[in-house]
């Protein structure tokens, strides 16, 4: 199989930290190479430029001293050595790293392709406005009349403190997307484009005009963020941004969030949908929270599984507590196992008469299974099922004679827990080897992707929990109906979602489970 050979625009030869490393993937990558980079002259930057930006300028440099920590992924570095190595062909596809996006002619055959995002500047607006995730697109530029296609996109939570640090952070988190389209370009030529047409094709010369609103915020502006803000609507973005720091700074001398365990009798093997109706669990103390919660029956009884963590040590570790009927509560919780490093995420299924439990191990690098040796207070080290490896929240399904199992995968450093979803297959659950699916990450979006529990079979259908953690972790529960699952392919979309509005006092809500007897999940109760 021929190598993609791929072009590059830049406006400079010192490029971003995160542009670089898009690069140096490439190098490493056995399925493309580069062959050419195109220089354009570098447009003129109303950033830097007009007056009427002077206090955008000068916030910038405050907010870069406050949180920025340097931003070491915005920072530049020099391609110079990877320009040196490039033997020049005329590329397959050109990839834009220069600071425009406007069109360029061009004879690639599969085009070019550049990230764009929601806002100008890049990931701003997102911090000032409070919005809970920050998105961007990789996009395919149309040709002539042709329109332009959209390849893949992902959301991340957006950081609420600082617009240097929410740009990094989306620009940091974006690289690995672009090498993995790219890659898959490699494997499947014009194929690519044709599995790419349920996304959504766009044409720019056909986009509407985005009318001007009044904002109450001291000045007029686009209904959309397409640009910096003046020196009048900088105002506006300081009230804003002061008025958010200072919740931040007042939460800090508040008693900290709680996490606890709700609970209720299944109705003739359903749900419960009435969530104001569920009795509430908690922790021995305010010292601590419980949260996590898988439910498992045997021998007519029922037991809870879950993650205890101590707010002086914040090191989890999980217990079990068996239900009482009589009372309708849960007796005295027992240790069920505690390690040096964080423990959580108590997954535990039945297998051939076996208990099994998979924990959340972050901390150890490792997907480990345990076995119990007496249920269901004592548990043994089985196998390591995936090492070397920061992952969370491994939940696991049998379907078409394989194990199934859904993972959030941290690839890098500083990626977050909260936005991709992977998902790894095997034959046999114990001894077979894991293989990773053909579209990892399966799903790159924070309000869907992290596990929140058991998938859920009914009518047929399969149903997948996640957490929506978009503005805070945990914030609310959605249902994803499983289209398609298989070795290469793998459709969800969402069907439901379950809010923490049925109560007053709670502000999130993470995880649910069911069993014939009862169903938990887990909530977070506001200070």
């Amino acid at each position: 199989m021929a190598l993609l050979k791929i072009g590059v625009l830049i406006d400079d030869t010192n490029l971003e930290i995160y542009k670089t490393e898009i690069l140096k993937e490439l190098q490493k990558s056995d399925l493309c190479k580069i062959t050419k980079f195109i220089k354009k002259e570098k447009e003129n930057n109303l950033q830097t430029g007009s007056s009427k930006y002077l206090f955008y300028r000068f916030f910038n440099k405050i907010d870069a001293k406050l949180f920025g920590r340097g931003a070491k992924y915005l920072a530049l570095g020099s391609i110079e050595n990877i320009i040196n190595s490039c033997k020049e062909e005329e590329p397959d596809v050109i990839i834009n790293l220069s600071s425009s996006t406007k069109h360029y002619s061009n004879n690639a055959k599969y085009g070019i392709w550049q990230f764009i995002y929601n806002s100008y500047p890049n990931a701003y607006w997102e911090v000032v406005n409070s919005d809970p995730y920050t998105e961007v697109r990789l996009e395919k530029s149309g040709l002539g009349f042709e329109n332009g296609l959209i390849l893949n996109s992902f959301k991340t939570q957006t950081d609420q403190k600082s617009m240097l640090k929410n740009q990094e952070l989306i620009a940091w988190r974006s690289h690995m997307m672009l090498v993995r389209e790219l890659e898959k370009l490699a494997q499947k030529g014009k194929k690519y484009f044709i599995e790419k047409k349920t996304v959504l094709s766009f044409n720019h010369n056909k986009l509407p005009v985005e009318k001007k609103i009044f904002d109450p915020q001291f000045s007029f502006s686009d209904k959309k963020h397409y640009q910096p803000p003046t020196n009048i609507q900088m105002i506006g973005v300081v009230y804003k941004l002061l008025k958010k720091y200072l919740t931040f700074t007042i939460r800090k001398f508040l008693p900290m969030d709680r996490w606890f365990i709700l609970y209720s009798k299944t109705k003739n093997g359903e749900i419960n949908p009435n969530l104001a109706e569920y009795k509430r669990f908690y922790a021995p103390s305010k010292d601590y929270f419980i949260a996590d919660c898988f439910i498992v029956d045997e021998d007519d009884k029922s037991y809870l599984f879950y993650e205890e963590l101590a707010y002086s040590s914040f090191k989890g570790y999980l217990k079990v507590a068996e239900y009482d009927e009589t009372t309708d509560s849960f007796k005295e919780p027992q240790m069920v196992l505690e390690k040096k490093y964080h423990l959580s995420y108590p997954n535990v299924f039945k297998l051939d008469g076996k208990y099994y439990m998979v924990p959340e191990s972050y901390e150890n690098k490792t997907i480990d299974l345990f076995e119990a040796v007496e249920f269901p207070t004592k548990w043994e080290k089985k196998k390591t099922l995936l090492s070397d490896i920061h992952a969370v929240d491994a939940t696991f399904y049998f379907y078409n004679e394989k194990w199934w199992m859904f993972v959030s995968v941290i690839e890098k450093e500083n990626f977050s827990t909260d936005d991709t979803l992977h998902i790894y297959y095997t034959d046999d659950l114990i001894n077979g080897n894991w293989i990773p699916h053909a579209q990892n990450p399966v799903v790159s979006d924070v309000t869907s992707a992290r596990p929140a529990g058991n998938l859920i079979e009914k009518d047929g259908k399969l149903y997948r929990p996640a957490q929506d953690c978009s503005g805070i972790y945990g914030r609310k529960i959605v249902i994803n109906e499983i289209e398609v699952l298989n070795e290469n392919e793998y459709k969800e979309y969402k069907v439901s979602e379950i809010n923490s509005d049925f109560a007053d006092d709670l502000v999130g809500i993470h995880t649910i489970n069911s069993s014939k007897n009862l169903t938990v999940l887990d909530a977070i109760k506001s200070r």
